[in-house]
């Protein structure tokens, strides 16, 4: 079947497709094209078996550096002959083994719920169906459909296959989750199409997994399964694969520098240690000890957990994320491509104008009534076929039955408190080609009426006479020019018009059979009245959240498959543009014209696309992430699956989002609204900063302890002719792990700073460490080591003089002292690097309670390894006196007195500006 089916008459396709329309297929025939075409469903996804999915989280570059470390550690725990460092060594390896299996287990529960969007997407399939087989009507599987099948359409039917109508009696079809299109469309079986036709505009076919709002049809099969407009969504959603996010890369960057400056250590020491003669199998423990010392073997774990906490953080703000990395993601992200219906407006069909023949209503709840106005209201209440009915028995929650066009006036009249007297006795329904409804009615009075509703130039023609003022009025040209000149301009800006018209007629007329004998009667010389502006409106909130986004420096982009002129309309309103006439817009039909290329030279021009397909939202994300934007997607229908997998950051509506949707995206805001993500993003952007905050300290800690580590090494190698480790790898590992990573942790829930809605996006190829981050963990490594190693040598002092090689108790007192004034280090540098541009004297030292308890616990468990007799044969320690506690604080203050100098001098020289802050 050729690509522009839609475009073929209905006798080309039966003569293509080898079928009757008074017969249809055999059923033998039918059996042997489910063989030819497969069945009519899509295909699922490739599953990962759940092994190979647990161990592709070990890829990660610093949980391959612990991998190492660990057969590293147990290698030398098996072959050393030394009892403590046997011990020291295994307990080494078992604490990278517990971290290894902590962000493995984690990341593997995160990534098995999710990749579900193929089973999704087939539990919106029409699971059976009425086809013309044989000469007579069938119920079917609607898997068993293939192409060349004639289906039955009906009302409230859900469309299982791709086909072109054969037949339509006022056919309208609910497309809003294909096409993004608001209203449910009218389809006409004998509407001529051109090739290449927009799937929006193609009013002669049906579509899979689109619904019936009214009236009845046939249709001929023409594409089924993954060949439909859902299968080629389908198959994008397989053959697209999940992208690095911008943390990811970073952190396999920084973990890749981590690996080779580790290497690089060992290799060094190691050298320095054979040019020295000493023991090769010595040298090689102390170079792996030094190893350990440069792996900030607790960053995994608290990135993974401070992402965790983000994620609890969000969610309890209506923003569920499906995958961890994208919490930091959203916070860089520089555009937001939005889908129109149901994200940036309500995705509910609302009479927000009144247009009388006199004066035009904006509608709220407080309007008060005229007879124009209740009068209108009550024709839209009984011209009417939706309902509005309750869920279950004892649920306040309502159910809309019908169309929404008419759902709509049903509400706007029970918010006004307008209700209905009249019994309705005669039905004219809608058509196509008339465009009108009309109902005749009869009061508790036993007065008979005609209310007539539809296009209002339709109606316009149709009245002789116009309500003004109270009276009835005749309606001259003039008059009638005036009316359409006032429903046109309403029109132009986006608002769907719907007309309404009356008239009296005497009882006699009122006969059933007399009316139905003579229908143009009924609506011949009617009283024009006004008419309904109707509109989707946009979310109460958006338009603050698009201007909170613009100041935040992130740019929205209106993508939808509505009409032009209504997409500018909602984007005029909520701020997107300034007015209709700046808008720079594109439809559908000019961006399927260009080429990559020359949509990526101009895509950032444009904030406002209409009347899109699905693959074209695939190709404007496409063409914003090759001008390097960090691109959102926000959108709740099936047809924006494929580019919010396709985004870096896919943000999918939790109430009115498909499961498609849903399971396509990275986050889900369970509350629909718009707003909900200039939440997210402020919580995103905090989360980066933390993070760097955490990441900075983390190696900023680690850089004090390998010079601590480096120097020691080479000072007691040249002083006592064997090299003499200032820590033991066990007291590094606990650094690491315990004292470093609980302050971590608490900086990961730091508040967010005044300014981080009013600032740029960070550039997305920003490394996590700036140049002025690495300075200033060389800086604080300097600091921390020259500290650690005065005191350390201060307590080898004797030794030192003589040159003796010091006795175990003196190594382990000094080295005690050491590791308790890194601590006492480390834990001020907590306090110091989260203040950023402040004084850490005053308010800024309590902003952080979390930090505090860290700062406190950490302190407390390392003096519990200093005192229980048990911990201090673990860990190589001793007590310590008093004096040695104020030896220990007085030497830890100098870091204090150092940075509160810079934050001072830095405020009172502006020239010395630069010098605050720490990236």
């Amino acid at each position: 079947m050729g690509e522009h089916w839609y475009a073929e008459t209905c006798d080309s396709l039966f003569e293509q497709l080898s079928v009757t329309s008074d017969y249809g297929l055999s059923n033998e025939e039918a059996g042997k094209r489910v063989e030819k075409y497969g069945y009519n469903e899509l295909e699922k996804a490739k599953k990962r078996h759940p092994i190979f999915l647990f161990f592709e989280q070990f890829k990660d570059p610093l949980v391959i550096i612990l991998l190492v470390a660990l057969v590293i550690s147990i290698i030398i725990g098996l072959f050393s002959t030394d009892e403590h460092q046997q011990l020291e060594y295994f307990i080494d390896a078992l604490a990278i083994t517990a971290i290894v299996l902590f962000n493995a287990f984690f990341g593997f529960i995160q990534e098995y719920k999710a990749e579900k969007s193929i089973e999704a997407l087939k539990s919106m399939a029409a699971p059976f169906t009425t086809v013309f087989r044989e000469g007579k009507k069938q119920r079917i599987e609607a898997r068993l459909l293939v192409p060349g099948d004639i289906i039955l359409i009906e009302e409230g039917d859900k469309i299982p296959a791709d086909g072109r109508l054969l037949e339509s009696h006022s056919l309208r079809i609910d497309e809003s989750a294909l096409t993004g299109e608001s209203f449910p469309v009218t389809k006409e079986s004998l509407t001529k199409l051109q090739p290449y036709t927009p799937v929006a505009e193609r009013k002669n076919s049906v579509f899979s997994g689109t619904n019936v709002t009214r009236g009845r049809g046939q249709a001929i099969i023409v594409q089924t399964g993954m060949n439909t407009e859902f299968g080629k969504i389908a198959r994008g959603l397989l053959e697209e694969k999940a992208e690095v996010t911008p943390l990811q890369r970073r952190l396999a960057t920084l973990g890749k520098w981590i690996g080779i400056a580790s290497l690089t250590i060992c290799a060094i020491i190691f050298s320095i240690g054979v040019l020295l003669q000493q023991e090769v199998i010595e040298m090689f423990i102390v170079a792996v000890g030094l190893a350990v010392a440069a792996v900030p073997e607790g960053l995994p774990a608290v990135v993974t957990l401070a992402l965790a906490l983000g994620v609890q953080r969000m969610s309890r703000k209506n923003a569920i994320v499906r995958r961890l990395p994208s919490v930091e993601t959203l916070g860089s992200t520089t555009v937001i491509c939005s889908d129109k219906t149901g994200t940036l407006t309500r995705n509910k069909m609302t009479v927000r104008k009144i247009l009388t023949v006199d004066e035009e209503y904006s509608i709220t709840k407080d309007t008060p009534l005229n007879n124009s106005l209740r009068q209108i209201l009550t024709i839209g209440l009984v011209c009417n076929n939706a309902q509005i009915a309750q869920n279950r028995q004892g649920e306040s929650k309502e159910v809309d039955i019908g169309d929404p066009t008419e759902i709509a006036l049903l509400r706007v009249a029970k918010r006004l408190e307008v209700e209905s007297t009249y019994k309705r006795l005669y039905e004219v329904p809608f058509d196509s080609d008339s465009k009108r409804m009309s109902v005749v009615v009869k009061n508790p009075e036993g007065e008979y009426f005609v209310f007539t509703k539809g296009a209002p130039d339709v109606l316009i023609n149709l009245c002789t006479l116009y309500f003004s003022k109270g009276e009835v009025r005749s309606l001259d040209k003039e008059m009638r020019e005036k009316l359409e000149v006032a429903e046109q301009n309403l029109a132009k800006i986006g608002y769907r018009m719907l007309g309404m018209a009356f008239k009296s007629i005497d009882p006699r007329a009122a006969n059933i059979k007399l009316l139905s004998e003579d229908v143009e009667a009924i609506e011949a010389n009617l009283t024009y009245i006004g008419a309904m502006a109707i509109m989707d409106p946009p979310r109460k909130g958006t338009k603050s959240a698009i201007e909170t986004c613009r100041k935040a420096g992130i740019r929205p982009v209106m993508i939808t498959g509505d009409h032009l002129k209504t997409a500018v309309a909602v984007a005029t309103e909520i701020g997107l543009v300034s007015s209709q006439e700046s808008a720079h817009y594109m439809e559908g039909q000019e961006l399927a014209k260009m080429s990559d290329e020359e949509f990526s030279d101009m895509v950032m021009d444009v904030n406002v696309f209409a009347r899109v397909s699905p693959e074209h939202k695939l190709k404007l994300v496409s063409a914003l992430k090759s001008n390097n934007q960090i691109v959102a997607m926000t959108g709740d229908g099936v047809n924006d699956a494929p580019a919010l997998k396709r985004a870096d950051i896919g943000v999918a509506m939790g109430i009115a989002g498909t499961d498609v949707s849903k399971e396509a995206s990275d986050m889900i805001l369970a509350d629909d609204d718009f707003s909900t993500i200039v939440g997210a993003v402020l919580e995103g952007r905090t989360i980066y900063d933390n993070m760097r905050k955490f990441i900075l300290y983390l190696l900023s800690c680690n850089a004090g302890e390998i010079a601590v580590m480096f120097i020691g090494i080479l000072l007691t190698s040249l002083l006592f002719q064997t090299p003499i480790l200032p820590l033991l790898a066990i007291q590094i590992l606990w650094v690491n792990l315990v004292t470093d990573g609980l302050p971590a942790l608490a900086m990961g829930v730091d508040p967010p700073d005044p300014d981080v809605m009013i600032r740029k996006p960070r550039d997305p190829n920003e490394p996590i460490l700036t140049r002025k981050s690495i300075l200033f963990i060389i800086y604080s490594g300097l600091i921390i080591s020259v500290g650690t190693l005065a005191l350390f040598f201060f307590y080898m002092y004797p030794n030192v003089v003589s040159g003796q090689l010091p006795s175990e108790n003196v190594k382990i007192r000094a080295r005690t002292v050491a590791f308790t004034l890194l601590i006492i280090f480390q834990m001020i540098m907590a306090l110091n690097i989260r203040k950023e541009e402040h004084s850490l004297i005053g308010k800024e030292f309590f902003r952080n309670p979390y930090l505090l308890l860290a700062i406190a616990s950490s302190i407390f468990l390392h003096i519990i390894i200093l005192s229980v007799p048990f911990l201090q044969d673990v860990f190589g320690t001793t007590t310590i006196e008093l004096v040695d506690w104020i030896i220990i604080l007085c030497v830890g203050s100098i870091l204090v007195f150092i940075d509160e100098f810079r934050t001072i001098l830095a405020k009172r020289v502006p020239s010395l500006r630069h010098i605050a802050g720490y990236w």
